[in-house]
């Protein structure tokens, strides 16, 4: 199997739960990378290793997988600093927001994701992304009025790229982006519009397992 396919495979065992062989096969794809000296693909790879450690924090709040999962996102802005990958400096800035969020550093979080907007390239449903994540970490800190904003001006703009965006990634995110509405609204609109997403597609493997230990918690 050549290197890209390697690639793709961490990342679909990544969305399907399986954390333990998606971190086996990044190790193998982020060697090879650095040895081919592809920096883009390399700094591709630590993020998605970056997620792998992330969703197993969330799983199994052991902080040793936060910390691994800061040092991806770490290393991976070093490598865009030093080569000229540009382009990928938002993605990184979010990582790291995402990073502090886990340590619930909220307003280091809200300038991450701050910055990594103020150099988003383009307007596309990942920039609603962004926006989502600015609105949650910007509530935790306090910032209702605009924390909430943001999470509306996310929602809508990922709705606004619905067709154009491929179809499991729309899910993942609009989903989310209802779940964080519905966790600070308690709008159950939002739970209702985020299960029918969530039911609809069965890709969605981390969605699925996360709104059932959501729905559990609010039992």
């Amino acid at each position: 199997m050549d290197l890209k396919s390697l690639h793709h495979q961490a990342e679909e065992l990544r969305e399907q739960d399986k954390f333990t062989e998606a971190l086996k096969l990044y190790e193998q794809v982020i060697v090879a990378y650095e040895q081919q000296k592809d920096y883009s693909s390399l700094v591709e790879a630590l993020g998605g290793r970056f997620l792998t450690y992330k969703h197993l924090y969330l799983l199994e709040k052991d902080q040793s997988f936060a910390v691994f999962a800061k040092h991806d996102a770490l290393s991976a802005l070093e490598i865009v600093q030093n080569q000229p990958l540009g382009d990928k400096q938002s993605q990184c800035y979010f990582h790291l927001g995402e990073v502090e969020m886990l340590f619930k550093n909220y307003q280091k979080a809200t300038d991450y994701f701050q910055k990594s907007l103020d150099k988003y390239p383009s307007k596309d449903a990942n920039q609603g992304r962004y926006f989502n994540h600015l609105g949650e970490a910007q509530y935790l800190n306090g910032d209702k009025k605009n924390g909430l904003q943001n999470l509306l001006t996310g929602l809508n703009i990922i709705r606004q790229f619905r067709e154009s965006t491929d179809s499991f990634l729309i899910n993942v995110w609009e989903s989310g982006a209802l779940l964080k509405l519905f966790h600070f609204t308690r709008d159950k609109n939002h739970l209702d519009e985020a299960k029918k997403i969530i039911d609809s597609d069965p890709r969605l493997v981390i969605r699925h397992r996360q709104l059932d230990q959501f729905l559990h918690s609010k039992q």
